[in-house]
């Protein structure tokens, strides 16, 4: 028996690998729902075209913006979460167990981790979860053609007006984002030394920081000095940064080249984060 309601949908699987490989599947999700009993919220889903892999995915689902964020289950969960897929495909599901969580807004899946299970009714949960959109063909009588072929002309027109105006004025198809440079005179009194630093923050439209690269120049005082934290490699010692290391002999400076993984990401919040370091920042913008 099939549900009134659909509860599923498509979304793009929009993780990447560590290696930077883009997983270009598409996944059929067939439903996220809670327990009630326990509070945790779970998701059933598999990949489209991959229904003859007779694989099903469970897995614990968190909601983040408009993304399903998914992590693999405990194998204690497996007993109600395979209760629920036999509830859900009987149209017998009780909403004292069960609370079925709305992912109608939801645009896409990201998948941290996953538990698999073998199952064979992936065709008839695809059917009864997710709504197909049905394609009405119009009939276009004969006497019309003409009104087609005549709005067909204008707007093509039009589109030429367009395109040429466009390029004529390319700067209007550039988009600018806000940027922060900023620097910062300090002293270290790890390596008893005068630095100067600098971040840039990258912005994306909707201004989100994309990056925070930071390169902070470090000035010695002699060249014996300098040469014996060089050679006897100091910079891994004072130094715990997940970046690289660039020494200048002919000015005596050690450079610091590293980007941060801030928590925030809002353009507000970090350039009051970058203040409060004691970063001066020029605001300005870039488009690419």
């Amino acid at each position: 028996m099939g549900l009134i309601n659909m509860y599923g949908k498509i979304l793009k699987v929009s993780n990447n690998d560590l290696r930077g490989n883009v997983d270009d599947r598409i996944a059929a999700v067939y439903a996220a729902f809670k327990h009630v009993k326990y509070m945790n919220n779970y998701v059933i889903f598999s990949f489209v075209g991959e229904y003859s892999s007779n694989k099903l995915y469970v897995g614990s689902v968190h909601m983040k913006e408009k993304s399903l964020v998914t992590f693999e289950v405990r194998n204690d969960e497996l007993e109600y979460i395979n209760k629920f897929v036999t509830d859900y495909m009987n149209n017998t599901l009780n909403p004292s167990e069960y609370e079925i969580i709305d992912i109608s807004n939801m645009e896409k899946i990201e998948i941290i981790s996953s538990t698999e299970e073998d199952f064979n009714g992936l065709e008839t949960l695809d059917k009864m979860s997710i709504k197909r959109e049905v394609k009405v063909e119009e009939v276009v009588e004969k006497n019309r053609k003409p009104i087609f072929l005549y709005f067909l002309l204008v707007f093509m027109i039009l589109l030429l007006i367009g395109v040429t105006y466009l390029y004529l004025n390319p700067d209007l198809l550039q988009v600018n984002m806000k940027k922060l440079d900023c620097t910062m005179d300090g002293f270290d009194r790890k390596v008893e030394l005068n630095y100067t630093s600098t971040a840039n923050a990258k912005f994306n439209e909707k201004d989100r920081l994309i990056s925070l690269d930071r390169i902070d120049t470090y000035k010695f005082t002699d060249e014996n000095t300098y040469n014996e934290f060089k050679q006897n490699n100091k910079e891994n010692t004072y130094f715990n940064i997940d970046g690289n290391f660039k020494y200048d002999d002919s000015t005596l400076e050690l450079k610091l080249i590293h980007s941060d993984n801030l928590v925030i990401d809002d353009y507000e919040e970090v350039y009051n984060y970058l203040k409060s370091k004691g970063y001066s920042c020029i605001e300005g913008t870039y488009n690419e």
